[in-house]
């Protein structure tokens, strides 16, 4: 019996999202790397992470791994750090170990998914989300360096953390407003109950 090649529509829909992440992986092994070599590596990285993808859309079991974006992440590294390893290798004397070839690329493990997300914003607003989830700047320092208006901070601040945290996949939980035991209006007495208690005690004399 021939074994089935073409994937379900869930293993479609799957791969489709993820196709940008292929490209932003390919990006990072190749960001330390000279401008010849990325423009020259490049296709061939993105292409061993589409088939990575294919193969890790199969294999994807929702039950056992409720976060698709931290599996196809690694199923794409892992190809495409085999194929940067293969693409290095010199023939004849000049032929490099395993080792040396891993040490020329970046480990898989020391992904920055916060700066890669932060690549994919917008340029006019990667130096605010760089000083605020980077360098850790407050509000007051973001509206100092980058000359805007402390509310306006606060409200880019809270867009940027949205968008990034929709890249990655994390949901944010939104801050409860404190409430206190008893309310204001329960405790204050007004002028007329005074008035009505007077009144009251006159007639009783």
């Amino acid at each position: 019996m021939k074994k089935k090649s073409r994937l379900s529509k869930r293993q479609q829909r799957l791969a489709t999202e993820y196709l940008p992440l292929v490209r932003l992986l390919a990006k990072f092994f190749l960001q330390s790397r000279p401008h010849w070599q990325r423009s020259l590596y490049v296709d061939d990285l993105e292409g061993e992470g589409f088939l990575a993808l294919s193969k890790a859309s199969r294999t994807y079991d929702p039950a056992r791994l409720p976060y698709p974006k931290a599996y196809f992440a690694r199923a794409i590294l892992n190809a495409m750090l085999k194929s940067i390893k293969k693409m290095t290798r010199m023939p004849g004397l000049n032929k490099i170990s395993l080792a040396e070839a891993a040490d020329l690329c970046p480990s898989h493990d020391a992904v920055d998914h916060i700066r890669l997300a932060i690549d994919d914003l917008p340029t006019d607003v990667q130096a605010i989300a760089t000083d605020r989830f980077i360098n850790g700047s407050t509000l007051r320092t973001l509206s100092r360096d980058h000359q805007i208006p402390l509310r306006v901070a606060s409200r880019s601040a809270a867009a940027l953390a949205k968008q990034i945290a929709e890249s990655l996949d994390i949901a944010l939980r939104q801050r409860v407003p404190k409430t206190s035991g008893r309310s204001r209006g329960s405790s204050r007495r007004s002028p007329s109950d005074d008035k009505v208690s007077c009144d009251q005690q006159s007639q009783n004399d």
